[in-house]
């Protein structure tokens, strides 16, 4: 089932007829439009498309021509999502895994210059509710030692302006494995593989035990 061609086509939406071809994309391997375009609100005539054709999936400026104005982001991390504007539209929130693979959290990209800025930065899984305005934000996280936090962001300055839920720990009285989250490379000896060791309570290190080993191959997480 061959997905390695996308052609991004204009109609007209009155009377359905084609207006043009936009672009196109292709891949030796998989193309994979996921995600609808974004439509700018204050410029309708400009929209952001998400593309994995420099290896990772970034949100690219687009207008209605077909021509690319700008890559808002770039690097070696993959956007996870879009929240939705802030600051007049001039920015948007979205969630990416830009300090570590295996961490996704809040920024805020400037669409005009592609300037990052990390809101939340504590280690694990973050998820936003933005405000109808854009003006403020409630993150949602959680990670291997935080059960659930609701914290609520401003998004001009980007700073925490109150703590609003903490959950108590559902498993505090239970006696629990250990949990370690590490890396080891790859056969190149540059990859870092990442891992995540569970050893059960009262580990012995000088005992043998049984293991179970999972690997999950991707490509998505």
């Amino acid at each position: 089932r061959e997905q390695n061609h996308l052609q991004m086509r204009r109609y007209n939406a009155a009377t359905g007829k084609f207006e043009k071809l936009l672009f196109e994309e292709k891949n030796d391997r998989y193309v994979e439009p996921q995600h609808p375009l974004t439509f700018l609100p204050n410029d309708p005539e400009k929209f952001i498309y998400w593309s994995r054709k420099d290896g990772f999936w970034h949100l690219y400026l687009y207008n209605i021509d077909g021509k690319q104005i700008s890559q808002i982001t770039k690097g070696d991390f993959e956007v996870q999502e879009i929240y939705g504007f802030a600051n007049k539209n001039q920015d948007l929130i979205i969630n990416a895994n830009k300090e570590t693979p295996i961490d996704f959290t809040i920024y805020k990209v400037n669409i005009a210059s592609g300037n990052m800025t990390l809101i939340s930065g504590n280690s694990g899984k973050h998820d936003a509710i933005l405000s109808n305005d854009g003006e403020y934000l409630v993150d949602s996280y959680e990670s291997t030692n935080v059960p659930r936090e609701y914290v609520l962001y401003q998004t001009s300055t980007g700073k925490k302006v109150s703590t609003l839920l903490t959950a108590e720990n559902p498993l505090a009285d239970f006696k629990m494995p250990t949990l370690k989250i590490g890396t080891l490379k790859a056969d190149d000896g540059k990859t870092d593989l990442y891992y995540r060791l569970i050893t059960p309570p009262d580990f012995d290190p000088n005992k043998k035990y049984p293991a179970i080993v999972y690997v999950y191959g991707g490509p998505h997480a």
